[in-house]
Formats: structure tokens, sequence, C-alpha cells
């Protein structure tokens, strides 16, 4: 049996491909014996819909199926054209594996789960496949098709919980070309395609756009395509697809453009000579107004905004409002330690009064995605490789304890502070996740060490107060330490300790030119080796 072309044709190619380097076609057979058996790959490819697919599309259903037919027939025989859509299959079930332990506490909700599934390390599994998938890498780009781009979509997703701004960002990357290359970012004119094939370009397209553009925004890197240069149509309802919902994957495209606003208008803001610092202050407070209109007009029933435990896309929505959240903190955060003299005297009211506000909203926000994640927490489960889940909830931890440095230890912030760890810890999968967790605990502690220090300092003396900035009693706090060796003999500091990150040998890792808070949590950090970047603040995903 030949492998046979989809009914909706999606090979047809519009520019000539150098298929004379292709590698030997034996390299798809000797792949295919590595898929599992076949209950445990489609388990994983049920986890890959139920989980994975929540706001953005992905691959369809019924195509899964039909390729998961032809890789467990014997009688099939794979061609070169097959090998982007082969390594498609296997980075759908790598990214299955990822979600199956949400099972482990569901097993009869939906179906049995199969015992193989948890008889060995989840994640040693998903690399396997992983590995098999990236052996193919080379040829799915010569090949350059619309599986193509379903290929490294996919890739994407998978290292998004691994490695965001450097593996998943390069997989995006290449999506994103793949596509170009097709034409998916320009309306379809011709007459080649059929109705379904356009809407499977149009969908594809967006989720490659919309993820790409969020991770690009989230770590300070440029976009592979300037919006001016897409006039593909948007996605429309149409009942051949039953996945994911439209009015949360429509939703989530234009949470992407809001956050896209946002960002452009905190560059201009930033790089503006002073005499424009109250128009594009304004500016900004439009933009969160126009955005919270935007929220309250989706629907709250059964869409978007419907929070019901109970309901078919509680999940979904739940991403959808973590999403929406991140934009309020992403918007106040540069302004949490802002220094009260930057600012003409004439500007200050204003000014001060308006991004008070934002970061009144910012961290208000941060409370409200740890609220959503524990009722997520609560009546669904937190997925460990949902990279939605842990940087939201990452980046309202860094908030509160921003906040907590800028203002004092409040109750409320201390409570948001110990539901937040409870929560991230329960999303830890892996060294990457934990090195994460590491490094909030040691802010943590610092920042509790260090007000704890400066209450001790009050009650023994009277004298005044020096006028010194946040960063400069942290980072005497920090000298002290390394002085008296308090933290003790045995004891190895996390590479993402703030005390690491100011000792002379990690220079390489700590940006010289940071001289405070403000810059410290407004840099990009696009050549640092050091975690701390605007991406930990929020968060393209899953």
């Amino acid at each position: 049996m030949r492998s046979r072309r989809d009914s909706t044709d999606l090979n047809v190619k519009e520019y000539w491909r150098p298929t004379h380097l292709q590698s030997s076609i034996h390299i798809v057979a000797e792949s295919i014996t590595h898929l599992p058996p076949r209950p445990i790959a489609e388990f994983l490819s049920i986890m890959f819909f139920k989980y994975t697919e929540v706001n953005s599309f992905y691959a369809e259903r019924p195509w899964v199926q039909e390729k998961l037919d032809l890789c467990y027939n014997p009688n099939t025989i794979f061609t070169a054209s097959d090998i982007p859509w082969v390594c498609t299959i296997f980075a759908i079930l790598a990214v299955g594996t990822q979600m199956a332990h949400m099972e482990e506490d569901r097993a009869g909700s939906d179906f049995n789960v199969p015992e193989d599934i948890f008889a060995c390390s989840e994640d040693a599994i998903g690399l396997g496949f992983y590995r098999i998938a990236c052996k193919l890498v080379p040829d799915v780009i010569i090949a350059a098709s619309y599986e193509s781009v379903q290929a490294f979509l996919i890739l994407a997703v998978f290292a998004l919980p691994v490695s965001t701004g450097g593996l998943s960002y390069t997989y995006f990357g290449l999506a994103m070309k793949m596509a170009i290359q097709n034409g998916m970012h320009r309306k379809y004119t011709g007459d080649d395609f059929n109705r379904k094939t356009i809407e499977l370009r149009n969908r594809l397209f967006w989720s490659v756009y919309s993820l790409e553009r969020r991770t690009s925004i989230m770590h300070g890197r440029p976009n592979s395509l300037a919006r001016c240069e897409v006039n593909a149509d948007l996605p429309t309802n149409s009942p051949e697809f039953d996945s994911p919902n439209f009015g949360n994957m429509i939703a989530f495209i234009d949470l992407v453009s809001w956050t896209a606003e946002v960002s452009e208008t905190l560059v201009q803001f930033k790089r503006c000579p002073k005499r424009l610092l109250s128009e594009y202050s304004e500016r900004l407070m439009h933009l969160k107004i126009k955005t919270r209109q935007w929220w309250e007009s989706l629907p709250i029933n059964h869409d978007c905004r419907d929070l019901t435990p109970q309901g078919p896309l509680f999940r979904h929505n739940c991403h959808l409002k973590l999403c929406y959240l991140g934009i309020y903190v992403y918007m106040g955060r540069p302004f949490i330690f802002n220094p009260r003299n930057r600012y003409l005297e004439e500007e200050r009211n204003d000014n001060e009064s308006q991004q008070s506000e934002l970061v009144k909203d910012c961290v208000q926000s941060a409370f409200e995605i740890l609220a959503t994640l524990q009722s997520l927490a609560d009546n669904f489960g937190l997925c460990r490789a949902s990279y939605t889940e842990f940087s939201s909830c990452r980046a309202a931890l860094l908030v509160i304890l921003a906040e907590s440095l800028n203002s004092g230890m409040s109750s409320a912030l201390h409570g948001g502070l110990n539901r937040g760890m409870v929560l991230i810890r329960q999303m830890t999968g892996g060294t990457s996740s934990q090195s994460e967790i590491s490094y909030i605990e040691s802010m943590e502690m610092a920042i509790r060490q260090l007000l704890s220090n400066n209450e001790s300092d009050e009650h023994r003396s009277n004298t005044a107060q020096r006028s010194t900035s946040a960063y400069a009693k942290f980072k005497d706090w920090t000298q002290s330490m390394k002085r008296d060796n308090c933290f003790g003999n045995t004891t190895e500091l996390s590479s993402f300790s703030p005390v690491s990150c100011l000792n002379s040998g990690a220079g390489s890792a700590f940006n010289p030119d940071i001289n405070d808070w403000n810059n410290l949590l407004n840099s990009d950090w696009t050549a640092s080796e050091l975690n701390l970047d605007p991406e930990a603040f929020l968060d393209p995903g899953t």
C-alpha cells in the first residue's frame, strides 16, 4: 500500500524544492520502527488534543488518525513527501507524553488509561520521540510543505516549557519561514485549493504567527514577519473543525495583537524625549482602557470568559484569562521601581499618577492570576508542561516579590507569595522548572532577610534614614551576607540566586549597565545567561 495523499490536497507547491538533497527514503522506514504500540500512540494523540490544542490550531484529529493508520499498516510504502508528516506525528507523540501525567489521577474519567504509559519515565519517552523527529528536520526543511509548518510548530510547542526563548523561539521561526515560503501569509487568490484547504492554511498560519509573535515580545526578540506584510484571511467559523473552539481561537489572536500594541507603546515610551512622556503615558492608559473594554465584550457563557468549573471550556477559558491578565502585568512591571526623581517637576504629578495606576493594576492582576490558577488546580489540575500556567504563576510571584521589596511585605503580599509558591511547586517538571523555582526561592529568601534587617535597624536606631534606592539597600545586604558568610560553608547558592549574580565571578551573567531595579526588570537580557528577562513577567502558549 502506497502512502496516499490527503483527500484535501495540501501538497501543491508554489516554488521548486531541491528534493535531490533529501536523505534516503529509508530514514522514514527506520523512524517508523520506533513508534510505540498502537494503543499508546492513540492515548498520546488524545492527550495532545485534550490538553495542548487549547486556544490555537495545530492539526486536525481525523488527519492525525489517518496518518497513524498509515504508520501501523505494514503494507504502506513511504516516499520522500511523507517525511514532514511523519515528523509531525512523532512531535505530537512527544507533546502528548508531556501531558500524560494529567490523566494519572483522572483514570476512568473519559477512558481507561493504558498502564504501560506510566511504567517508565514519561520525560525519557517524550525525549525519545523528540529525537526521532529531530533526525527528520533537515528533510522537513527541504520539503517546505504545509506539513513542514505543522512539524515545526508542534516541535516549538514541545520546547516551550524547556527553552522558550531559545529552542522554542527557533522552531517558531522555522515554522514561520516555512509558512512564508508557501505564501501562507498572503490572501490566497488562486484556483488550486478548495475551501477547506484554504481554511486549514489560514488557521495554521495564524497559530504560528500569534505564538511566534507573543514569544518574541516576551523575550525582547524581533518578529520574523511584520504585521504590515500579512494580509491572509482570519479563520472562519466552519463546522468541519471541532478543535479548538472558534471563539477562543479568535480571542487569542486578538489578545496577541493587544499585547503587541502595548509592547510597541512601551518601547516608544522608553525611548521618547522627556517632552513626550505625558503623551505616551496617556497612550498607555488609553490602551489599558481599550483592552479592558475588548475583554468585557467577549462572551461570558460557554466561550472565552466562562470560568464555571463544570463548563466544557473551563481550562481553555482559564488560559485565555491568564494571557489577558498577563497584559496588565507586562504593562505595569517597568514602573514598579520607578525612581521618584526621574521626571521633571512639572510632569511629575500626572505621570506618576498614571504610572501608579499601572503598577496597581499590575499587582492586582498578579493576585488574579494566582486566583485563576488556584481555581484551575482545585477543579482540573495544573499541567507541568503548560507554559501558560507555569509562566503566569512565575510572573505573578516576581511581581509580588518586587512589590514587597518596593513597599514592604504586607499580609496580603505574604499570603499571595505563599499561595504562589505552593502552586508553582505543583508544576515542577524537569530541571528547567526546578531551576526557575530555585531562583524564585532565592529571591524570596533574600527579600525577606532584607526586610527583616531593615526592621531591626529601624528598631535599634532613631537616626535619620538614608535616602537610598531599594536596589542599593539590597546590594548592601548581599555584600554583608558575603562578608559575614551568613549562608554557611556547606550551602551552595543556586546559579539563579540574586547573591550569585553580584559575586565578582558572575560578571558575564550580570549586565554592568544595570544600576537600579527599574532597569533590572526592564532589560531584554538578550545576551545574558541570567533568566530574569521580560518573559519572566508574562507568558505565548499551551
